[in-house]
């Protein structure tokens, strides 16, 4: 018994290095992300289907490891690589996950990739565990090494020391969402690179699923030698029914909207709005949405805000995202003009600090002088963009990427563009003003 709690001791201590390098807000079920987005039930279903027929053929039986699903923000990346990953927890064929976030500490770069797989591997295949602890012991500085090394050496070499027969009975198919937000673009490209070589070094094939936007480094990473023959691509267009799927999301939440809102009619909305709404949306689930959020606001009369929308024009129809940027101008726009400087002070620590961790929102009240419950009022025509939480010290969140870039792009957001230079010098002086001691920490 004391030689077991000695082995025990040792194990658990030498975990404790592993873990010190772990993303936890990376897994696919973290407490960062709790309510993340995934599909609406009944649609995407041709394409989540594709997928899933994909990843349920062995392995073994599969000259493509990748599987890279694409498109621009708003097509519904995350959501689906959410939705298999809960499919394939339940069917117990995920092995692990990490979900990148650029504005997330620990999840906008590739230190903590490596080790945050390979501690979610321990825990799906138990038999590598004590291979990674022996090397832990031998060398813990392996979590400090180049992710290639720390792959080769924690995941790669481990695994080809479990024999065929065992690993046939766990899972091994591993899901890499948002690879574009990690910050360092060459790192996007080592990310590809590394994971591609362990593929074909490991004796018993895992296969891989990479969403993410069709970023240059990225596609052109896919389209090399490394990755050309061993790649199936999935682009996120106006296939898999993506029309009609948002025809049903609409349909779905305007039938939900009438049960909340007794005054509305059954003949609400008019076949010929959501006709509307599903063009202007173009396959991006993001539009419609952001659409539902703002027509839902218990400040505003949603018959007025559906029209509202249904008017809007974009003048440039040229652009992927003319529809979601004239929503976006028109929801500022909204906004009461003694306000909307403060709302737009509340977004640039949204967006350019958010690594410091200042979204709780007692932390935002504080830092911008509000007092409980004002910021809630401040940001009261943002409920469609932005989560204002019921408790006090959870976070504020951005539903949605497109809105940093929409705000981070003058071309786009025009009088509502988001200056860094500028906005992260008022924010300095926030924080010296109230020294509370985490700048630049």
């Amino acid at each position: 018994m004391h030689v077991f709690n000695q082995l025990t001791f040792r194990g658990t201590s030498v975990l404790q290095v592993l873990r010190k390098r772990v993303a936890l807000g990376a897994f696919h079920d973290a407490a960062e992300r709790f309510d993340p987005p995934k599909c609406y039930p009944h649609t995407r279903e041709a394409i989540l289907n594709k997928i899933m027929a994909w990843v349920e053929q062995r392995p073994e039986n599969l000259d493509l490891f990748f599987l890279w699903i694409y498109g621009p923000a708003g097509a519904g990346k995350s959501a689906i690589a959410q939705t298999i990953a809960e499919l394939c927890v339940e069917a117990k064929l995920l092995a692990a996950s990490f979900f990148f976030s650029r504005t997330a500490a620990g999840r906008s770069d590739n230190s903590r990739l490596v080790a945050t797989l390979t501690w979610q591997l321990i825990q799906s295949i138990p038999e590598i565990r004590e291979h990674v602890l022996a090397l832990l012991e031998r060398d813990s500085t392996i979590v400090s090494r180049a992710p290639a090394t720390q792959m080769k050496a924690l995941i790669v070499d481990p695994l080809n020391m479990i024999s065929k027969e065992v690993l046939n009975q766990r899972p091994r198919f591993i899901i890499i969402d948002g690879l574009d937000e990690c910050v360092d673009r060459k790192s996007q490209e080592d990310i590809l690179k590394f994971l591609a070589q362990s593929a074909r070094q490991l004796t018993t094939p895992f296969h891989f699923l990479i969403a993410s936007r069709p970023e240059l480094e990225i596609r052109d990473t896919f389209s090399s030698d490394i990755l050309r023959s061993i790649t199936h691509t999935l682009p996120l267009e106006h296939d898999y029914q993506s029309d009609e799927d948002i025809r049903h999301f609409l349909t779905s939440k305007f039938q939900e909207l009438r049960s909340k809102r007794p005054h509305l009619p059954e003949s609400w909305p008019p076949k010929e709005d959501i006709d509307s709404l599903v063009e202007k949306s173009s396959g991006q689930f993001i539009y419609a949405a952001t659409v539902i959020r703002y027509i839902e606001s218990r400040r505003h009369q949603p018959e007025d805000r559906l029209q509202t929308v249904v008017k809007l024009k974009s003048s440039k129809t040229d652009t992927p995202f003319a529809a979601l940027d004239a929503l976006y101008l028109q929801i500022f726009s909204s906004v009461e003009n003694d306000q909307i400087d403060n709302v737009l002070k509340v977004l640039s620590a949204l967006i350019l600090i958010k690594k410091y961790k200042i979204d709780g929102l007692d932390f935002l009240e504080e830092l911008f002088e509000y007092r409980p419950g004002q910021l809630e009022g401040v940001m009261g025509d943002m409920v469609a963009l932005v989560d204002i939480p019921t408790g006090r010290r959870l976070p504020v969140k951005i539903y949605h990427a497109s809105l940093p870039d929409f705000l981070l792009d003058p071309s786009r957001s025009g009088n509502f563009f988001l200056d860094p230079p500028r906005a992260y010098a008022h924010l300095s002086l926030q924080c010296l003003r109230f020294n509370r001691g985490w700048w630049g920490t």
